[in-house]
């Protein structure tokens, strides 16, 4: 059954990590179902679909990473209408998803904004759109899902930044190069519009995920949980530490 605004538990969380592999997908499959899964991210799911600890649970996959194939797409005009056309996919399978969904989660975030702005903020789109509406229509996934006390979770790549990072000795001008620092890809302004950021990651000597608490949450006991580093970490676990009042059952 899908959640309403009475339902004041419900986690709106960015899943970021600077690899593939971290254990993004497999923390958000373990949240409360039904779970309606927006794949935009090429095999995003291959191993967890025959992974026993989803078996029992009810998952429902939009897949439209198919048809994300920009670079295959030369023509601007074209690559307009893809957009445009997913975007009504993924519109139509978002208003189905809102009153039977306990969680959805968009994988990855950063390939639906991407689409988002190919549909609307191109010369060539029928449909062209001043960037202030792109990113009310973006915002607005975030304000439905909390109206209706949906957990949402946003999946996210990272870029490394590129900028000064020295000085040439031979010409003593400035050296050029990538910085080190890791950015989420994507609409710049979801960490602030979630409740929480969340940066996962791979533990190879351990052999386990292990999931962060980043300087972004809005939940429980926050000043406590920033900065936490959690093995293993899945959806209730998370659910507890930031509503401590509330039973597992809430999670599960």
């Amino acid at each position: 059954m899908a959640s309403t605004a009475a339902n004041a538990y419900n986690i709106i969380a960015a899943s970021q990590s600077r690899k593939g592999g971290a254990g993004k997908s497999h923390f958000w499959l373990t949240a409360p179902d039904p779970i309606f899964y927006f794949l935009l991210e090429p095999g995003g799911l291959k191993g967890l679909n025959v992974n026993p600890l989803f078996r029992h649970k009810d998952i429902r996959v939009c897949d439209l990473s198919g048809k994300l194939d920009w670079g295959r797409i030369k023509d601007k005009k074209e690559r307009v209408a893809r957009g445009l056309d997913v975007m009504k996919e993924f519109d139509a399978a978002w208003e189905f998803a809102k009153p039977n969904a306990r969680t959805i989660v968009i994988d990855k975030e950063d390939m639906l904004w991407e689409t988002r702005r190919y549909a609307h903020d191109e010369v060539e789109s029928p449909e062209p759109k001043k960037f202030h509406e792109l990113n009310l229509e973006h915002r607005a996934l975030v304000v439905q899902a909390e109206a209706l006390g949906l957990n949402l979770g946003f999946i996210r790549g990272m870029k490394e930044g590129w900028g000064k990072i020295g000085v040439s000795r031979a010409t003593g001008k400035d050296q050029m190069g990538f910085t080190g620092e890791f950015t989420p890809r994507g609409h710049k302004e979801l960490d602030e519009q979630v409740q929480i950021n969340l940066e996962h990651r791979w533990d190879d000597e351990a052999k386990l995920f292990k999931v962060k608490i980043l300087d972004k949450c809005r939940l429980g006991e926050a000043i406590t949980l920033m900065g936490e580093e959690f093995d293993m970490l899945e959806f209730a676990d998370l659910g507890m530490k930031l509503y401590p009042e509330t039973d597992v059952e809430v999670w599960s």
